[in-house]
């Protein structure tokens, strides 16, 4: 790669280490060339966009062009760039979760769905905000207890107990199985489940222990 420019450099990277429509990430960009300075990445990440050679997903957001789309107008597939942003780290684990109306539907309890999806994550600050990833709108909020792959489903069910009247079209009852099913494999100490638990409103928490979500953590 020594005697490559610049711009050949970063896009040879891309496509060595990234698959098409994958999202890659600017400061990954940043922390590769750690010698080349920002404004000069970005500069080429501009004249590749411009080339068509890498799409924008959102600010600070590329991806790989699909080949094997035949429209001519490229669209960047906003799952991916949802789950990689703020559901995923770059070592797969778990930092975020979707919730509202459309997890509901998910587990069955409404057959709502909702045009904005909700999504809790550790990336981002207290501040609730609503971004755009091309059509798609997103509202994003700081998780009540940092999300880890043991404990967001758990989040999940604590989050849709918190409105349940307004996302169920049953009542607890109903649906208490399936609840229980979806945090059935959840394994935490009792204290870390209590810490979890108390995070939320009270009548989160009646809801939870009423329907016996403390019963089916599979680990004392």
């Amino acid at each position: 790669m020594e005697n490559l420019s610049l711009i050949d450099k970063i896009y040879m990277f891309i496509k060595n280490n990234y698959k098409a429509s994958q999202p890659f990430f600017l400061k990954d960009l940043y922390a590769q060339f750690p010698e080349i300075n920002e404004g000069t990445i970005r500069e080429s990440i501009r004249r590749l966009l411009n080339e068509e050679k890498i799409l924008k997903a959102k600010n600070g957001v590329y991806e790989l062009p699909n080949p094997n789309r035949v429209l001519k107008s490229h669209v960047v597939n906003t799952a991916n760039v949802v789950e990689q942003t703020y559901i995923k780290d770059n070592k797969n684990n778990i930092i975020g979760y979707r919730s509202g109306i459309n997890f509901a539907n998910m587990l069955g309890l409404t057959s709502q769905t909702a045009s904005v999806e909700v999504v809790y994550s550790n990336v981002v600050s207290n501040r609730k905000r609503e971004i755009k990833l091309n059509k798609s709108r997103l509202i994003i909020n700081a998780p009540r207890v940092e999300v880890t792959n043991e404990n967001y489903k758990l989040l999940q069910v604590l989050d849709l107990l918190t409105e349940f009247e307004k996302y169920s079209e049953y009542d607890l009852k109903q649906v208490e199985l399936k609840l229980l099913s979806y945090i059935s494999n959840i394994k935490l100490s009792y204290g870390e489940l209590e810490r979890i638990v108390e995070a939320y409103p009270l009548t989160a928490q009646v809801k939870f222990y009423k329907i016996g979500g403390a019963n089916v953590i599979t680990q004392r």
